[in-house]
C-alpha cells in the first residue's frame, strides 16, 4: 500500500475573523489539501505543517464571495478610455480623450466608458456629432458609467443599422432628434442588442480580458465570482472552464444562464458551476418590459423546474413587478427554498423591503455604488428624483430579514469589497456628500454580505463563506482588521494576499 502525502500548511499569530455563525475570532489556521482542517485558538496544541507562516499579526477572513459581476466586460472596459467622472468633467473632455485614441489606433473601432451626464459640465449626454467632431468617420461607442446606455458616432450608426427607420428592440430606446427625426446616437438598454452586430471578440482578446479581470478580483481579495449577464449561454461556461483550467481566471467562476440556455439541458462543468437564470426587467421610454403576465410564466417556468431564478430590477416600478410576480408564483417557503433573488432592488423604501421578505426573496445589492456614483444620486434627488435613503438600502432589508448579499456589478462598481463595505458602513459617496446615512449598517454585517450572505445565495454555504474545518482554504489576508480602524479608511486596508484552495494566487503572505 502507497501513502499519499498530505500539504499541510499552519497560518499562525493572525487575527482569524471566521464569521461562522457565532462569528468566532481565531489566531491560526492549519491548511490541509486545499482546506480548512483546524481552526486554531490560543493554547490549541496541532501536530503543525509542512509550513509554518507567521503572518505577523494580519487579519484573515474568509475570500470575498461576488455574486453579481461581468468580469470578461471589466477586462473590456480596462482596456477602453475612461470617460468617468474621475477623468473628465466635460463633453469637451470626452472629446479630447477620443481624439488622443484616434491619433494613436489610426482603424477600428474606438471604445470608451464611463461617462455620467449629470456630473459633465453641460449636463447631458453627449451625442453623434461630438464623437464625429473628435474623430471624423471613426467607429466610436461610448458607453454609460450604468451600463444601460450608449453613444455611437454617424459611422458606428451606419455600420450598425440604425437610422431613423430602425425598428427598436422590445425595451430598447433610440433617441430621435425632435425636429429631423434623425437619431442623435444616444441610446438605452441596447447594449446587447449592439453586441449582437459588433464583431465578435478574438479568443486572444477574450483571454486579455479574462486575465485583466482575474487579476483585478483576486488583488482585491475576491476568490468566488458569479457572471450575471442575462444573455449567457452554454459558450459561456465552456469559456470560463477552458480559462479557469490554463490559469488565466483564477476566482472560481459561477454563471448565470439565460432561460432559453437553462432549457437546452446544460450540466456544471469540473471548474464552472451554474448559478440562477438571469431574467431582465428594463424600464425604458416609459415602458417595462417584459409585461407582467410574461414574466410570470418565464418565472413559473423556472420555479416549477426547480431552479433559481435572479431577476435585474432597479427601477421601484421594477421592484414591485418582480416581487408580485414571484409571490403568484410560489409561496415565501417555496421561494426560499430556491433562494429566487432580486438583482440591484435599487430603489427600496421599507414597505417594499418588508414585501420582499413576505414573498421569500433574497437581494443582492451593490453598495459600491454609493461610493462611485453617490454624487450622481445626491444631484437627481435635489431634481426630484429617488430619495437617496432608498438607494441600495440595505438597512430597510436587513431590519424587514431579507437575506442580503453585497456584489460589485464590475465594470458598472468598484470591483473592490473594502471599497463597497465602506460604504455600506459610511453611506459616503467618493466626492465626500452623505448618501442616505440612514441605511449605513455595522462593519460586521457588511463583512457578511461579502461572506456567509453571498455563499447561501449561490447554494454554496458548506464549501465558502465562512472559516471553518472542512471548507475551501479560499482566504483573503489584509493588513488591518477591518473593525479596528477607521470606517473612511476601510476601502484602503491593504490586501496583502488572497489564497484559493490553500494557495496563495495574489500578493504574498506575511513571513512568507
Amino acid at each position: 500500500m502507497t501513502s499519499t502525502a498530505t500539504d499541510r500548511t499552519f497560518l499562525y499569530n493572525a487575527n482569524v475573523l471566521t464569521l461562522d455563525p457565532g462569528d468566532a475570532l481565531a489566531t491560526g489556521l492549519l491548511i490541509e489539501d486545499g482546506r480548512v482542517a483546524q481552526v486554531v485558538h490560543d493554547g490549541d496544541v496541532i501536530s503543525g505543517g509542512d509550513r509554518m507562516i507567521d503572518l505577523e499579526g494580519a487579519t484573515i477572513l474568509p475570500g470575498f464571495i461576488d455574486p453579481h459581476c461581468h468580469p470578461l466586460a471589466l477586462g473590456a472596459a480596462m482596456a477602453s478610455i475612461d470617460c468617468s467622472p474621475a477623468t473628465v468633467s466635460s463633453v469637451a473632455e470626452i472629446g479630447e480623450r477620443i481624439a488622443r485614441a484616434a491619433a494613436d489606433t489610426p482603424s477600428g473601432w474606438i471604445r470608451a466608458r464611463g461617462h455620467d451626464e449629470l456630473l459633465l459640465a453641460e449636463k447631458r449626454h453627449p451625442n453623434a456629432v461630438d464623437l464625429d467632431v473628435a474623430a471624423p468617420g471613426r467607429l466610436i461607442r461610448l458607453s454609460h458609467g450604468s451600463g444601460h446606455g450608449d453613444v455611437l458616432s454617424s459611422a458606428a450608426m451606419s455600420a450598425l443599422g440604425i437610422n431613423r427607420t430602425t425598428v427598436v428592440p422590445p425595451g430598447g430606446t433610440i433617441e430621435c432628434d425632435s425636429v429631423t427625426g434623425e437619431p442623435t446616437g444616444v441610446l438605452f438598454e441596447m447594449g446587447g442588442w449592439i453586441r449582437d452586430r459588433l464583431p465578435k471578440p478574438s479568443e486572444i482578446d477574450l483571454q486579455r480580458y479574462a486575465k485583466a479581470a482575474s487579476d483585478q478580483l483576486v488583488g482585491a481579495g475576491v476568490t468566488s465570482v458569479t457572471d450575471a449577464g442575462r444573455d449567457n449561454s452554454a459558450d459561456k461556461l465552456a469559456l470560463y472552464s477552458g480559462l479557469t483550467t490554463d490559469g488565466r481566471f483564477m476566482p472560481r467562476p459561477t454563471v448565470m444562464l439565460s432561460p432559453e440556455a437553462c432549457r437546452t439541458g446544460v450540466e456544471n462543468t469540473r471548474c464552472v458551476r451554474i448559478g440562477a437564470t438571469k431574467i431582465a426587467i428594463t424600464f425604458s421610454g416609459g415602458e417595462m418590459h417584459p409585461e407582467f403576465d410574461a414574466l410570470v410564466e418565464t418565472i413559473r417556468t423556472e420555479h416549477h423546474a426547480n431552479r433559481q431564478v435572479a431577476i435585474h430590477a432597479v427601477e421601484l416600478e421594477a421592484v414591485i413587478m418582480a416581487t408580485e410576480a414571484f409571490a403568484i408564483v410560489g409561496s415565501r417557503i417555496e421561494n426560499l427554498a430556491l433562494r429566487h433573488r432580486l438583482e440591484h432592488a435599487s430603489e427600496c423604501p421599507p414597505e417594499v423591503a418588508r414585501n420582499i421578505a413576505d414573498a421569500g426573496l433574497s437581494v443582492v445589492t451593490q453598495p459600491g455604488f454609493i461610493h462611485e456614483r453617490g454624487d450622481r444620486y445626491l444631484i437627481a434627488q435635489r431634481s426630484g428624483g429617488s430619495k437617496t435613503e432608498d438607494l441600495y438600502a440595505a438597512k430597510n432589508l436587513i431590519d424587514a430579514g431579507v437575506h442580503v448579499a453585497a456584489s460589485s456589478d464590475a465594470p458598472v462598481g468598484p470591483a473592490s469589497p473594502l471599497i463597497a463595505i465602506q460604504a455600506a458602513v459610511t453611506r459616503n459617496a467618493s466626492g465626500g456628500g452623505s448618501v442616505g446615512p440612514s441605511q449605513a449598517i455595522s462593519v460586521g454585517q457588511a463583512l457578511r454580505m461579502y461572506g456567509p450572505n453571498a455563499a447561501w445565495m449561490n447554494h454554496l454555504e458548506a464549501e465558502i463563506g465562512t472559516i471553518e474545518p472542512g471548507k475551501r482554504a479560499d482566504l483573503v489576508v489584509l493588513q488591518n482588521n477591518p473593525h479596528g480602524v477607521d470606517p473612511q479608511q476601510i476601502g484602503s486596508i491593504p490586501v496583502l494576499a488572497t489564497l484559493i484552495g490553500g494557495k496563495t494566487v495574489s500578493g504574498t503572505l506575511p513571513g512568507n
